[in-house]
């Protein structure tokens, strides 16, 4: 089974990954590096707000939607996007978990133990959830308290689907009292920590 993906790109492999982080070294020999690609949609949203005396202002944003529970977030821009393919040898049809893959990039091709992540939401419903997002933020910043109202509405989007690899670290072998401590990377930034990549933490957690 291939996998060809439009990705934001894996520049941080695990070696790269461990000359930058100490505690990573450490324990190298004790946690396993899983390569997840988690799917997101990025919007970039038109509209405008009207004031009844004050005439009309265009607007623009720029935000991304987590592609299975449509959260939307705003972002400064859009990522770069890169082709890689995952190829598990052993499987028919997509794995429902981590498996054995052949990963492709543009700079090196190697074997690694992988996981596909599909979508919930189709592009009209992440669609939705960004537009109502961004209507929201717009109505916080043009509808001031006690000052005029003003008409705030969409006129035009579009979007990028693309996924995101992010390196989960887990115990090697799996302690009896739970599933045992993960820490996240993002592997096309090399940032690292939990709460800012809950998502991918609820998912992996899911599939245990």
């Amino acid at each position: 089974m291939e996998c060809s993906l439009q990705s934001s790109g894996l520049v941080w492999n695990e070696e790269s990954l461990a000359g930058r982080y100490s505690f990573l070294r450490r324990r190298r020999d004790e946690v396993k590096l899983e390569l997840l690609y988690y799917p997101y949609r990025f919007f970039h949203v038109q509209g405008s707000a009207t004031w009844r005396f004050f005439g009309r202002k265009p607007l623009e944003m720029l935000l991304v939607a987590d592609a299975r529970t449509g959260k939307c977030q705003r972002v400064s821009s859009f990522t770069e996007c890169r082709k890689e393919r995952v190829f598990f040898e052993e499987a028919q049809t997509m794995p429902e978990g981590f498996a054995s893959a052949l990963l492709k990039t543009e700079e090196e091709e190697r074997r690694v133990s992988a996981h596909v992540v599909r979508p919930l939401y189709e592009e009209s419903s992440v669609g939705e959830c960004a537009e109502a997002f961004a209507v929201r933020q717009w109505s916080r910043r043009c509808n001031l308290p006690l000052g005029p109202r003003a008409v705030i509405c969409c006129t035009e989007k579009t979007s990028l689907f693309l996924y995101k690899p992010f390196w989960v670290m887990r115990p090697r072998e799996k302690p009896e009292s739970g599933p045992g401590k993960m820490f996240i990377f993002d592997a096309s930034t090399g940032l690292g920590g939990v709460s800012e990549y809950w998502n991918v933490v609820e998912y992996v957690l899911s599939l245990a």
